[in-house]
This record gives structure tokens, C-alpha cells and sequence, in this order.
């Protein structure tokens, strides 16, 4: 597993926004379908054809989806959750390993939590970590 410095998780949210963005649209789609779906089977009429495809249908989607988390994990980062979307980035902090935790919708990322730890659990991340390194 790949160790991040804050800066470089950070340059990765753009490409996650575009990522999510695709899921966010991906999981609308799915959820529509299984409404449908549902909706037809229970129909005493209902064609068998229309059932094997809307099923096919709803296994095409969650497989993209799929797909989509597996970007994620490319980049070096773990898809922690859908709802909401979390990533976490393993990065250190004053010496200790912690995970870089980013949620959907933030521009930053502002905190971390321990390795045992979840998003509940997150922290904000020591300003030290973020002040700019100047030259003497």
C-alpha cells in the first residue's frame, strides 16, 4: 500500500470528483432500475424477456460501478464507503501511521483518522502539517 503525502492526496480530489461524479449518475440509474424491476415482477403478466433483461440491466450497472471503485483503488487510495463517498489516503502524521480521510464535496483534505478508525472518528489533521516550508 502506497504511503501519500497530504499534497499529493490532495491533487488527487479532482480526478475523484470526476470518478464520483460518474457513480453519483451510475447509482441513480441502478436505483431506478431495481424500482422498475420490482415493480414488474411482482405483475402476475410479467414477460419473462423483460424480467432477464432488466436484470441484466441492473447487473450492467452495479458492475460499472464497480469499475468506478476500482479507479479509486488505482490511484492508490481505498474506497471507504457510498454513502457518503469516502476515500481515505495512508499518509503519516507526526511519526504515525493515519489515514488521510476525504468525503465528496470537500475541496481539501482537512482530516485523518487512526488505521483502526473510521470516518466517525476522524480528526482534523495539526496545522503544523499544513504550514508551508520556507527557506532560511
Amino acid at each position: 500500500m502506497r504511503y501519500f503525502a497530504l499534497e499529493e492526496a490532495e491533487s488527487v480530489i479532482p480526478k475523484l470528483e470526476e470518478i464520483y461524479g460518474r457513480v453519483i449518475t451510475l447509482q441513480d440509474n441502478l436505483q431506478k432500475k431495481i424500482q422498475n424491476f420490482n415493480r414488474l415482477e411482482k405483475t402476475q403478466t410479467a414477460d419473462p424477456v423483460s424480467l432477464v433483461l432488466g436484470r441484466s440491466q441492473i447487473d450492467f450497472l452495479a458492475s460499472q460501478i464497480q469499475d468506478e471503485m476500482r479507479q479509486v483503488a488505482d490511484l492508490g487510495a481505498i474506497p471507504k464507503g457510498l454513502d457518503p463517498y469516502l476515500v481515505d489516503f495512508l499518509g503519516k502524521v507526526r511519526g504515525q501511521d493515519v489515514y488521510f480521510c476525504w468525503k465528496f464535496g470537500e475541496k481539501f483534505i482537512s482530516y485523518c483518522h487512526g488505521l483502526e478508525e473510521g470516518y466517525t472518528s476522524r480528526q482534523m489533521i495539526p496545522i503544523e502539517l499544513d504550514a508551508p516550508k520556507f527557506k532560511d
